[in-house]
């Protein structure tokens, strides 16, 4: 065979290749319309009941809950996307029609499917619907090996609520990709406080996002009780961002006791991105301890870390405003007092 024939058989390889994508493509877009349309002609007799049910009139509650077939699986799928919009009564109905289908019973079998796809729609929905006794399921596809069912339980774990899944929910967020960090941390803070342990344990864990997770909630929460732990992460993490991340929760807790630990923590011996970070959380916790340091950091060769001390400056009270004003020249300065002065108009 000749190269100009080899290069003929490839370059039809090629395009068979692409013919055979492009018509996957149009037979799976085809599919899907042609089940949305059966989805929406099945829904059609119930979807009026169906909307007034999610609008918290429930005189169609009996025609949903009684429906089968091809319209009950119609309402199940309209019902799991509702969830996620209703609260209160409503949302109490749903579940209980999605009960009474058997959604919810098939959702527990079909969360330890071999399919992934089954997987994370079952603990997606497991969760939704607030199902109390699947938190072991929901725990378990925590450390599934496919990212989108991991996610799908973060997903999950935020409606349960449950602080049994705080555990499993951290050391998931430090493996590979998968639970985005906010979505974990948005779930963790709807645990409460009984967290508190966990998160601190946390702040031990070998992988910095987990420990950076566990940080931004300890702030966020204002676990008091984790002020120990973020003092460590704060001055001796070997990644940077946990030790933002860290800086960024103390100024959140809010405590003079953490002034000077946060005032060593903006020389200039210390990470730039950790510099800025607690001049900010100087600001945020407000207290005229770091006066002194504030006003030195206006000077600062670092332009945006003497923007950021100038207007943590203006949070520390009268004191820093006048010492904003005695220093109008400087740029860092002149520029908090513009700052303050738009947000005080804002008000």
């Amino acid at each position: 065979m000749t190269t100009r024939q080899i290069l003929l058989s490839v370059e039809l390889l090629v395009l068979v290749v692409c013919l055979g994508l492009a018509l996957s493509v149009i037979f799976s877009k085809v599919s899907r319309l042609r089940r949305e349309a059966r989805t929406a002609i099945a829904l059609a007799p119930v979807r009026g009941a169906l909307i007034e049910l999610a609008a918290g009139e429930p005189e169609g509650f009996p025609v949903l809950r009684d429906a089968r077939g091809e319209t009950a699986d119609a309402i199940d799928e309209a019902a799991v996307g509702l969830l996620a919009k209703v609260r209160g009564e409503p949302a109490t109905q749903l579940v209980s029609v999605l009960k009474d289908h058997g959604a919810l019973d098939r959702a527990k079998a079909d969360a330890t499917h071999r399919s992934t796809v089954r997987r994370a729609h079952a603990v997606q929905l497991l969760g939704l619907a607030r199902v109390e006794d699947s938190t072991a399921l929901i725990s378990e596809a925590l450390e599934d090996d496919a990212a989108e069912v991991r996610a799908s339980a973060a997903y999950a774990a935020s409606y349960l609520a449950d602080p049994w899944l705080a555990a499993p929910l951290l050391r998931s967020v430090g493996v590979g990709e998968g639970i985005p960090a906010g979505l974990a941390a948005d779930a963790l803070l709807e645990m409460g406080v009984e967290i508190a342990p966990v998160l601190r344990a946390a702040m031990r864990n070998p992988a910095p996002r987990t420990r950076m997770v566990a940080a931004h909630v300890a702030g966020a929460g204002t676990f008091v009780q984790a002020l120990p732990e973020l003092r460590e992460l704060i001055g001796s993490d070997p990644d940077v961002t946990v030790r933002v991340q860290a800086a960024q929760a103390l100024g959140s807790i809010g405590q003079d006791s953490e002034v000077d630990l946060l005032t060593r923590h903006t020389q200039s011996d210390q990470p730039t991105d950790l510099r800025r970070a607690c001049a900010q959380a100087l600001g945020r916790v407000g207290s005229p301890l770091a006066h002194d340091t504030l006003v030195d950091l206006l000077a600062d060769p670092d332009p945006r870390l003497a923007e950021l001390a100038g207007e943590s400056l203006a949070q520390t009270g009268a004191r820093g405003v006048a010492a904003l004003e005695e220093r109008r020249d400087q740029p860092a300065a002149g520029l908090a007092l513009v700052v303050a002065g738009l947000r005080a108009g804002g008000r």
